[in-house]
């Protein structure tokens, strides 16, 4: 549209721009002490919901609700993906809600999660793991059959498309919603679905479409308690006007931004704002052009304001980046600037030398040549003495690995003797008074006082030898292989006094060279133990894998952690590292304070 009155427009737009200096003026510390008041209440609000969702998963775990688990897991991902803009933690939250919305079997939930997965993918960027996420999504709700829910995973790919402005795809996505035939009285998804098309025939320029559903849009936005849905087809009405019709367009937008100035929509009010000072300007209103963008104006440095709050610590990182590239490129202009001067003087060098650099060159070339000599001795030694230094290290460290290997052996070998003996000894000799203990009580008459006590002491002192020499050498592993030992190491730890223990194992083979299971048993046995008795975990994961010809363990813990460069190592940390040694494996610990603590062990199948 060609403008009548091109220097009313400059003048315009200059006291626009001086408009807005003196508010940013007048204006900024209202602003300020409006944003930390917003800020303060934000704040309060998200550890008080954060303090109740946690409060919920504790009580879910308590109880070993699983259900209740999942959806409180699933509940605050959602609350710190929509209040918080946490994505990592809202990213581990959702995902722990599929780990237990799988083992209570309900796969309708492990996919509604995983389409809020890929939405948090799309939202941050990550085409790829967004769309990888919704094809698993609408296969399975291909095979089941549920064609609402596939609308709504259509639905959300055609807006991953038409945010990327990939406009064949969407409108792929779009034509495969027109063919499942849904239901006419879902009110809202009928309104979402007609936004996403008239963005799709507002991108490919079909203004009339667009137009009509803008209007059908509005009139069943208006059956739903929707403030938002009811702005926005207000909005999409007025916009499309703008070229056709910008009187029609005015009327729009001006019922539109009568609806939402006075609620909480304020992105809507502020797009409102803008299409509006546009539209006036078109149709040469320059001052009513001039009172909206003021407005505008006013509600973009709120919004502004408000965000940078939010992202001043990300502008100080982006400072500091670009301080140090500046840094660094001076340092660059530096070094260059230093070699032209030393080039300079070289090439001074070498024109006011020449005549002596012929004389010098026999001699140069005679010193030259020893000192490569030299040098080429030097470093042929250096590399003997590093071979040698080398060659005593792995002798040294052979060495120690036997002595280790051979300690450890006769360790196993003694715990194993000590069993036998007190099972097959003293056991057997406890067991023989307790018979006979039971013998003279059946023969008397008379209830002798004290009698039960020591029979009870007894009792204790048969179950006491037993579980020493389980401890010392436990039975199972040798009758039934290392896997079954360890179910039977967890199952002595049951009850409410003890954690939730997960242990879960794939492709372990049952005959394993006995000193191997055995190193493999105490080394879990170990870290068990440290995890219940000082992590103070509530929940503990143990992973037994075989990948190639390499055993994998890796033990992980919800307790109290430890400063892993500062804490010092206690007497079962040092034999876990010892059996690591021995078997030749690789042990790697990472522990936050309050977070928890996990070992991964990679031990190699050669010996086993």
């Amino acid at each position: 549209m060609e403008r009548k009155c091109p220097h009313k427009d400059e003048g315009f737009f200059l006291i626009h721009r001086i408009h807005i200096l003196q508010q940013m003026y007048n204006k900024r510390y209202i602003f300020s002490f409006y944003i930390l008041f917003l800020s303060l209440s934000a704040n309060v609000f998200s550890q008080v919901s954060s303090k109740s969702l946690e409060d919920r998963l504790n009580q879910a775990r308590e109880k070993k609700d699983f259900l209740e688990l999942a959806e409180t897991y699933l509940a605050i991902g959602d609350f710190e993906e929509e209040n918080n803009r946490n994505y990592e933690k809202a990213f581990e939250s959702y995902t722990r809600s599929i780990e237990y919305f799988n083992l209570i079997q309900d796969s309708n939930k492990v996919f509604l999660v995983k389409q809020k997965l890929a939405n948090q993918f799309r939202l941050t960027g990550q085409l790829k793991e967004s769309l990888d996420n919704y094809k698993e999504v609408i296969d399975f709700f291909k095979k089941t059959n549920q064609k609402q829910k596939l609308a709504n995973a259509y639905l959300d790919v055609a807006k991953l498309y038409g945010d990327n402005n990939d406009l064949e795809p969407q409108g792929r996505y779009l034509e495969s919603i027109e063919k499942l035939d849904l239901p006419e009285n879902d009110t809202l998804f009928k309104v979402m679905f007609n936004f996403e098309k008239i963005r799709y025939y507002q991108s490919i320029s079909e203004s009339s479409i667009a137009g009509k559903l803008s209007q059908e849009t509005l009139d069943l936005s208006q059956n739903l308690d929707s403030d938002f849905l009811i702005g926005k087809a207000y909005f999409y009405l007025g916009s499309l006007n703008t070229f056709k019709d910008p009187t029609a367009s005015l009327e729009y937008l001006n019922q539109g931004y009568e609806y939402v100035k006075n609620r909480s929509l304020e992105p809507l009010k502020l797009s409102f704002l803008k299409e509006l000072s546009e539209t006036n300007l078109k149709k040469n209103n320059y001052k009513e052009a001039f009172e909206f963008s003021k407005l505008y104006s006013e509600l973009n440095d709120s919004i502004l304001n408000r965000e940078r709050v939010v992202s001043i610590n990300n502008l100080t990182v982006k400072y500091e980046t670009r301080q140090k590239n500046r840094d660094i490129k001076l340092l660059e202009q530096q070094t260059e600037l230093a070699q032209n001067i030393n080039a300079q003087q070289r090439r001074a060098l070498y024109v006011l030398g020449g005549g002596l650099a012929l004389l010098a060159l026999g001699i140069y070339f005679i010193i030259k040549f020893f000192r490569q000599k030299i040098k080429a001795t030097r470093i042929i030694n250096m590399q003997r003495d590093k071979l040698d230094k080398q060659k005593i290290k792995d002798l040294e460290n052979d060495v120690k690995i036997s002595s280790m290997q051979s300690v450890i052996e006769g360790q196993e070998l003694e715990r194993k003797r000590i069993a036998q003996d007190l099972h097959d000894s003293l056991g057997g000799l406890l067991s023989a008074i307790k018979l006979q203990f039971e013998k003279v009580r059946s023969d008397s008459e008379f209830k002798i006082e004290g009698f039960d006590n020591a029979q009870g002491l007894l009792d204790t002192a048969v179950d006491e030898v037993r579980s020493i020499s389980r401890n010392l050498q436990p039975s199972s592993l040798n009758d039934m292989g290392l896997v079954a030992a360890i179910n039977d190491l967890i199952n002595r730890y049951t009850g409410g006094a003890y954690p939730d223990i997960d242990f879960q194992t794939y492709n372990i083979p049952r005959n394993l060279d006995d000193m191997f299971a055995t190193s493999i048993y105490r080394i879990i046995q170990e870290l068990l133990n440290n995890a219940i008795k000082y992590a103070k975990a509530s929940e503990i994961l143990i992973q037994l894998n075989k990948e190639d010809d390499e055993l994998i363990i890796s033990v992980e813990d919800d307790g109290i952690g430890f400063n892993t460069m500062s804490f010092e190592k206690g007497m079962g940390l040092e034999n876990v590292q010892s059996r690591v040694k021995y078997l030749k494996g690789d042990l790697q610990i990472d522990s936050q304070e309050n977070v928890g603590t996990s070992y991964l062990i990679h031990v190699k199948m050669d010996n086993a």
